[in-house]
């Protein structure tokens, strides 16, 4: 029996139609130029102006789409429940509190300032290096949104008020009957 000779990977791929599947790398390395040329086009044509986002089709984005950088700070209130674990119930079993919070609204939450590192003493000796700066202030919460100017404000307030019903102790009244 003869094998296809002649008739390799290159014809196979030239003569039948590509599925939906193929990815442009692969029929880039085979042409050479890409689908299209795109990718021979230079990058700067490709994308605009630093710090202005562009939409699917190459043109400058609405006024209302550009993305902008919004920080909270909500503060826990330590003083008043100093044997509450505000920590643990912010971050819930395997941080998936914490991670429900950033996945529904976008936003990333921080929790900063005195008590936010698990060990104490590891605390300490981070306390006024570079970048732990935080560790001076009182526990507190970050919540950081970078995103379009037209839905920023709505998901910072989303994040706030799920954040401050888990900052809300959770009061347990038992009845003990002898």
């Amino acid at each position: 029996m003869m094998s296809n000779q002649g008739f390799g990977d290159f014809d196979r791929l030239r003569h039948r139609s590509p599925s939906p599947m193929a990815s442009s790398n692969l029929m880039s390395n085979v042409y050479g130029t890409g689908l299209g040329s795109w990718n021979s086009l230079p990058q700067e044509r490709l994308s605009g102006p630093p710090g202005v986002t562009m939409d699917w089709q190459g043109a400058p984005a609405s006024p209302s789409s550009y993305t902008v950088k919004r920080i909270l700070r909500l503060e826990i209130p330590v003083d008043t429940y100093p044997t509450f674990n505000f920590v643990g119930r912010l971050l819930g079993p395997r941080g998936n509190s914490l991670k429900r919070v950033e996945a529904t609204t976008g936003c990333r939450v921080y929790i900063r300032g005195k008590g936010s590192i698990k060990d104490p003493d590891k605390e300490e000796k981070l306390r006024g290096r570079p970048g732990y700066e935080h560790l001076n202030d009182p526990l507190h919460i970050l919540i950081e949104a970078d995103l379009p100017a037209n839905v920023v404000d709505i998901r910072l307030r989303q994040a706030q008020e799920i954040i401050e019903e888990l900052l809300k102790p959770v009061v347990c009244t038992a009845i003990l009957i002898f």
